[in-house]
């Protein structure tokens, strides 16, 4: 018999090379091994066996279901492919794994041509997980934005299943709302192996040391858990926060219209300043307009950095004390929200500095701003 032209093509690929050197025991191992690898393809699910399959086919609501389980006919059809292969495996497989067999030429053609009509009910089985759908779901507009509810969702997603779905919300981001996907990403990561998630931030690292759009660099700031950045890699991490400082250096806010003028991208290193690589470099830009004669630049300041300045430092250098101190004593109200809203929370190194300023403050007259005259 010409075995090849019987077989499935990659059940033959998979036998081929020891069943042409006559090794007929090891050919029937190899068909098994095609077997087991189809089941976890198939069902998402990992493992090996009878444990295997009892997971893929056993049950009342099977991973894997070779017909509707509507009548009691087509349930016990379910339960006699589940023994079928339990038994494939115990009796079949686990003498050959043992060396206790040494079959013939017939024994691996009948045993070969059984698992070849296993692998088509194996094929044609339906398995509950839709790729697509699962999607749509990760970026449907009612995702709950909740821990719990990110993962009650990732809990249904087959392991073997876990990377793909990343990169396919991945480069999806700008269809979904960055606060939900943060959620999602947050429970995907949590589950997967140390080499997933290498790969994964790779490929992010990846993205963010070529992309020109800030749009893509703020929607990923935005998506992932901001502790994940020290993992990037050091050139991205480098290009991207050089990118945010100098956003930040055109940054402009205008109080009386609550606009941003400029320096919106800028904005988003306030996610990221625990983990910042340039610290040094924002703060000297943060003290620059902090001293600006151009009140639009301060209240860039005041408006979206106020909380930035202890994570920063551990305590406040003294040229942030000399511009604080000095805005106090200028009977500036913003620098007194500044004090009191953002430092007096913190460590006694916050505070001591700017304790007389505090207590001797008298609130001057309205900061003028020229743009406050300017109708639109």
């Amino acid at each position: 018999m010409n075995l090849q032209t019987k077989l499935d093509e990659r059940l033959w690929d998979a036998i081929r090379s020891t069943y042409e050197a006559r090794n007929f025991s090891a050919a029937i191992l190899d068909s098994i091994h095609f077997l087991s690898e189809l089941i976890r393809e198939r069902s998402g699910l990992e493992g090996d066996g009878v444990n295997l399959v009892g997971r893929a086919f056993g049950g009342k609501t099977p991973v894997l279901k070779v017909n509707s389980l509507n009548t009691e006919s087509e349930r016990n059809v379910q339960a006699g492919i589940e023994q079928l292969l339990r038994g494939l495996y115990q009796a079949v497989r686990n003498p050959r794994s043992h060396g206790n067999c040494q079959d013939t030429e017939d024994d691996a053609v009948t045993i070969i041509l059984f698992i070849n009509h296993l692998l088509k009910t194996i094929d044609q089985a339906k398995t509950p997980f839709s790729h697509n759908l699962f999607v749509k779901r990760v970026l449907d507009p009612d995702f709950v934005p909740k821990k719990r509810y990110a993962e009650l969702l990732v809990s249904e997603l087959p392991t073997t299943k876990r990377i793909d779905i990343f990169y396919d919300v991945f480069y999806k981001l700008n269809e979904g709302e960055s606060e939900k996907l943060k959620f999602f990403f947050e429970a995907l990561l949590d589950k997967m192996t140390e080499e997933e998630q290498t790969d994964i931030k790779q490929e992010i690292s990846n993205v963010l040391r070529d992309a020109d759009d800030t749009s893509i660099i703020r929607k990923i700031i935005q998506s992932f858990p901001s502790d994940m950045w020290p993992s990037i890699s050091e050139v991205s991490r480098l290009r991207v926060e050089n990118m945010l400082v100098q956003s930040v250096k055109d940054g402009k806010y205008h109080a009386s219209q609550d606009k941003c003028r400029g320096g919106s991208f800028g904005t988003w290193s306030t996610n990221l300043i625990k983990h910042f690589t340039l610290k040094t470099d924002l703060y000297r830009v943060l003290c620059n307009k902090l001293s600006s004669s151009d009140v639009t630049e301060q209240d860039y300041v005041f408006a979206y950095f106020s909380g930035a300045f202890t994570d920063l430092y551990n305590k406040p250098p003294k040229g942030l004390i000399d511009i604080v101190n000095n805005g106090l004593n200028a009977g500036d109200v913003r620098y007194k929200m500044l004090v009191e809203n953002n430092f007096f929370w913190s460590e006694d190194e916050w505070t001591s500095p700017f304790k007389v300023s505090i207590e001797k403050f008298e609130e001057a007259g309205k900061v003028f701003n020229p743009d406050d005259e300017i109708p639109f």
